[in-house]
């Protein structure tokens, strides 16, 4: 019982530190929105998974030696797709703020996490139909309400307080409804990271089995993962750097204040991945199930927590305040309906 409430607890710092990665993204001075997503795509995707991949180089020689270079590939290319959630995930939190975009884009891809496996053949149907059905229902639900709770804040907040200031982004003024289709296809994309986890667990079972420890095996997934979500946004981001002609203010633009944020978000990043892979498979770890449904149920309310506590939902009505708890509530009945699916 001891380690299993450990594992929880490990699962449940893994959904704080998620919710915590973009809260630096309000505090950079001089810097875009690029600027911004090229710095923690070196130091989270590239920097440290592989430097700590480099330094255990010993552990994994071995391992890696037996794995067929197409699964590396592939691994790479669902990283790519990653890549992608994650560019939507980054402008959406500009476009539409922390609260809304935690609850929107994850929901979504809690709702792909459980339908992709399924479909491609990798996980069975689950053994309760019409809990899983309620799960995904409820989950479209809580989305639909706090969507229209965000549509309300938007239009209460208009005109009664000046907006702070904003990173620049790389897109033109796009509609509400065009910020929330680039949400649903951020959450999405970012689904493949759920699928490269199942695609690679035997994997990882097998070099935990080999006497590694479940909070570094994961590596073997993280490294080429990163690699390929690195890869799109980088690319992404340095084309937008020179369409904008920014990159003197890149690297001079409140340089130490800037890059002690970027390695913050960096370490949050990676963090996340450290303790999910350790929370889901140390010894006595709950279901993949229930491990995803801590780690998600934990990173939603935190992330919400944030969004109030930076202000995002100032000047809003009691209405409002209650159609947020209530799409709240709907996403974690969801969550905790596909846990026991």
């Amino acid at each position: 019982m001891h380690t299993t409430f450990v594992n929880l607890l490990v699962l449940a710092l893994a959904g704080a530190a998620g919710a915590a990665f973009a809260w630096p993204m309000k505090h950079f001075r001089g810097w875009r929105w690029e600027h911004v997503w090229i710095g923690q795509a070196l130091t989270c995707n590239l920097a440290f998974p592989l430097l700590t991949l480099a330094l255990l180089w010993p552990l994994f020689r071995g391992f890696v030696a037996e794995v067929p270079a197409g699964r590396f590939a592939l691994t790479v290319l669902l990283g790519m797709a990653w890549g992608l959630g994650g560019i939507g995930y980054g402008l959406c939190l500009t476009l539409l703020g922390l609260s809304f975009t935690y609850s929107v884009v994850f929901s979504v891809t809690t709702i792909f996490g459980a339908l992709l496996p399924m479909w491609i053949g990798l996980r069975a149907r689950p053994a309760h139909p019409l809990s899983f059905s309620l799960g995904l229902g409820l989950c479209i639900a809580g989305i639909t309400v706090i969507a229209r709770a965000a549509a309300r804040r938007e239009a209460e907040a208009s005109g009664l307080s000046p907006r702070s200031e904003a990173l620049a982004i790389p897109v033109p003024t796009i509609s509400y409804g065009t910020s929330l289709l680039i949400a649903v296809l951020a959450g999405l994309f970012s689904a493949a990271m759920g699928l490269a986890l199942v695609i690679n667990e035997d994997l990882v079972n097998h070099l935990i089995q080999g006497g590694i420890s479940p909070a570094l095996a994961p590596l073997i997934v993280w490294a080429p993962l990163g690699l390929g979500s690195a890869l799109v946004a980088l690319g992404f981001g340095f084309w937008c750097v020179r369409r904008s002609a920014s990159m003197r203010c890149f690297y001079r633009s409140h340089a130490s204040r800037n890059w002690s944020l970027v390695c913050l978000m960096g370490m949050l990043g990676f963090g996340v991945l450290l303790l999910y892979g350790l929370g889901s498979t140390a010894s006595g770890h709950p279901s993949r199930n229930v491990s995803w449904a801590v780690y998600m149920t934990v990173f939603i309310l935190a992330g919400n927590a944030i969004g109030v506590l930076t202000r995002e939902w100032e000047h809003c009505s009691a209405r409002t305040y209650l159609q947020l708890a209530a799409g709240i509530a709907l996403l974690m009945g969801a969550i905790g309906s596909l846990a026991v699916s």
